[in-house]
Parts: C-alpha cells; structure tokens; sequence
C-alpha cells in the first residue's frame, strides 16, 4: 500500500491536497470535501492529512476537519522541493508578436483548446508587476499542442523560443485560475510554488508575489 511521507507529500497528486489548503489557508476541510474537491481519492487524501498532522503544518478541528495551522511553513517546504523545469514538458515555440499584442490574442481568441494558463514572470506580472517577462509560459492540457500551434501562430523551435507550451506534472496547476485582462492565470500559490527555484530572478518575483500578494 502506497504510504504517503513528509518527503512525497509534494508528489503529483498529493500537492492538489497541498495547494487546496493553501489557496484557502483559514478553511476548514472534511477529508470527504477535500476529496471531492481536488479530484484525489479519499484513502489518498486521509494519508496526506495524517502525514501533515505527524508535521505540525495542520490540525484537527473539534468538527474533525482538517486546518492549516502553519500555512507559510508548508508553502516554503513545497516550494523549496519543487523544480519547474524538471517536473513539466516544456516545448519551445517561437512568436513573431510582441508580448503585449500576444496576450491580447491569447485573450481575444475563442474559448479554444480546453484548460489554459499562465505562469511564471508573465503570469505573476499580470497579477503583480515586478520583474519584466521576456517570454510566455502557458500551461496547457497534454495533447493539444499542435492545435495551440495553429491558433497562436507559433513556429516550432528546439533552440531558444519565447512562447512555451508546457505540459503540466499534474492536472492540479489549473486549480482556481484567476483572470486578469481576460487572460488565464494559475493560482497565487501555484505562481510562487514554479517561480521559486526558477533562474533569471524567479526567486525575487516569487518573494514579491508572496508580500504584496500571498501575505503568509
């Protein structure tokens, strides 16, 4: 039987569990909802709430509900744990468009090919301003990247490219997408989580998000 540990409490599926407590940090949960709401199977979301009990990052509740008890020390271990280049499919595409014309054609066209979203600098410089993006990376659903190819116009590329299509460790990323000028973005969390330990100042613009932003 698989038993989850401090070490993979971060794995693919159990960081839904994760990121659900920290999209919502004063929440409390029954493992029931917390099931049913990332879409995790109950048995995996009972070990994953034993193991962050046996942490200290979350309690019980006189309701028997789960609560975050210590949400910025969790967000910092998942961080530090977490790698955005090594845990995703990342292919490389070339635009002709500047940025801005780009993403206004990202949010101008048809609600096209399934879940969708921003992330890293030019996601958190649409929630947060900070660092200057120099390319765009899209999460996107696996399978349908020739289909984005024609609709964005993107040239493929094995060198270089500042368009990145980018196959997702998990379904979970596109948890509570938010909005800004009509273009997808992942989660507050999810943007801290892929900045942290990316180069080229990932660091300084998830550490901005996490004081202007997140707050914890």
């Amino acid at each position: 039987m698989f038993v989850v540990t401090a070490r993979n409490v971060f794995a693919p599926v159990a960081s839904r569990i994760v990121r659900a407590l920290l999209v919502s940090p004063k929440k409390e949960w029954s493992i029931l909802a917390l099931s049913k709401e990332t879409e995790a199977g109950y048995g995996h979301v009972h070990r994953v709430a034993k193991t962050l009990l046996r942490m200290g990052l979350c309690r019980m509740t006189r309701a028997n509900a789960m609560m975050l008890t210590n949400p910025s020390e969790l967000l910092t271990r998942w961080a530090a744990y977490f790698d955005f280049s090594s845990s995703n499919k990342v292919n490389a595409y070339y635009s002709l468009c500047e940025m801005d014309k780009f993403l206004r054609k990202l949010a101008s066209a048809r609600k096209p090919i399934r879940r969708h979203a921003l992330t890293l600098h030019v996601g958190a410089a649409l929630v947060s301003p900070h660092v200057r993006p120099a390319n765009t990376y899209i999460y996107v659903e696996s399978g349908n990247l020739p289909e984005w190819q024609k609709l964005l116009n993107l040239e493929f590329t094995e060198l270089g490219g500042n368009v990145f299509l980018v196959e997702p460790y998990d379904e979970g990323v596109f948890y509570k997408i938010q909005y800004h000028k009509g273009v997808p973005v992942v989660s507050n969390i999810q943007l801290y989580v892929d900045l942290y330990n990316y180069p080229a100042r990932g660091r300084e613009a998830a550490e901005h998000l996490r004081n202007k932003i997140i707050g914890f």
